[in-house]
């Protein structure tokens, strides 16, 4: 198997799945000639027992660093979409990190925009029948108030959606920079 190979002394030296870093485990798949590695392959190449290293790739699939299919009693394991191919030093995993970071806040920041934009909509369409009917009004609020409240929301879905973008592009561009730190 063509890779990173970690030498093993003896299993009384092995070290602990915590001494072993997310990165140091993915570098075993960047690293790696092939797309997809079995279970048995990481644990050939890092320096801990085979249920820490199955416990520990379970929780990289849980967030969303590698994806994970069986084939009768294998267990198929390949890098995530996004996440780097080439191998990724200590300094590129605070990268790595900001990023994961980055698209969570992406999908609130994605929220936020919509429901703004859709809150500013129906307060606007209430406004429009306010106006053509003569004598109208919400209870408790006038028209100048419904129109403050829809251009809140507008703004609030404008600023959403530049959040949105920005975050997106941030979670986009960090694992770029993680590599390319890695390399320089």
């Amino acid at each position: 198997m063509g890779g990173l190979s970690l030498t093993r002394t003896d299993t009384h030296e092995a070290m602990t799945s915590k001494q072993v870093s997310d990165e140091e485990l993915l570098n075993v798949f960047r690293a790696s000639s092939r797309p997809f590695m079995l279970t048995s392959d990481v644990v050939d190449n890092v320096a801990i027992q085979k249920r820490a290293v199955q416990k520990r790739l379970s929780q990289l699939e849980d967030d969303g660093r590698l994806e994970y299919r069986e084939a009768g009693s294998a267990h198929i394991w390949w890098l995530a979409d996004g996440e780097p191919t080439e191998p990724v030093g200590t300094r590129g995993a605070r990268y790595l990190r900001a990023a994961k970071q980055a698209r969570r806040f992406t999908s609130f920041a994605r929220l936020v925009a919509t429901s703004s934009a859709g809150i500013a909509v129906f307060v606007m369409v209430s406004y429009l029948f306010l106006a053509e009917v003569p004598n109208s009004q919400i209870p408790f609020y006038t028209k100048t108030e419904v129109v403050e409240l829809a251009f809140i929301a507008a703004l609030v879905a404008v600023l959403g959606i530049i959040a949105w973008g920005s975050l997106g592009l941030t979670a986009y561009l960090l694992p770029r920079i993680a590599a390319e730190r890695t390399r320089s």
